[in-house]
């Protein structure tokens, strides 16, 4: 008995038998990228909503110090003798600018949620940032502070309400002025 045509298998060990990953170890393996995976996109999302109210909180600093800043820079500029009429919605002032201290008359006026400078020509529209409201000026004299005034106040107060509380700001005026320039002086 002649088996011509036919192969004989030969026996093999049990290493070289196994050439691929069994179906249940391509379960666990995909179990642990999916686990790992879900926690990669866990922590993104995270440090992104993290990154998204840093900014705003930023945003919100920034443009509370830019107003702040600008206001201060501009009473600095103000004299003893300088015409000022103000309300809770806006004030008007005389300013001296530049050494020759050429008066310019600046206005601020305050929207729900913008304040606007002008200047001369010049104009600045500054929006205040999403949840501030109600933005409103108080002018302090002799200790007493009102919403409103003709005379150069000793104190000038920018309050508004921020979602977490009221925000104020107080700007002392840096003379006195109830003392008048004397005639000559310059």
């Amino acid at each position: 008995m002649d088996r011509a045509g036919a192969t004989v298998m030969q026996p093999t060990s049990a290493t070289s038998r196994q050439g691929g990953f069994t179906l249940l170890e391509l379960i666990v393996g995909l179990t642990v990228g999916a686990i790992l995976l879900t926690a990669i996109y866990a922590t993104f999302v995270g440090v992104s909503q993290t990154q998204r109210r840093v900014e705003t909180v930023l945003d919100r600093t920034a443009t509370w110090r830019f107003v702040t800043e600008t206001l201060r820079l501009d009473l600095a500029r103000l004299k003893g003798t300088s015409a000022f009429r103000g309300s809770g919605e806006e004030f008007e002032a005389e300013f001296f600018q530049g050494v020759e201290e050429v008066p310019v008359l600046v206005r601020y006026a305050l929207d729900d949620a913008q304040l606007t400078r002008t200047a001369g020509e010049s104009v600045w529209v500054i929006d205040f940032p999403q949840g501030y409201q109600q933005p409103a000026f108080s002018y302090g004299q002799n200790g007493k502070t009102e919403d409103a005034t003709d005379s150069l106040p000793e104190v000038v107060e920018l309050r508004i309400a921020t979602p977490r509380g009221a925000l104020s700001r107080a700007f002392a005026l840096e003379f006195d002025p109830q003392v008048e320039e004397p005639e000559g002086s310059g």
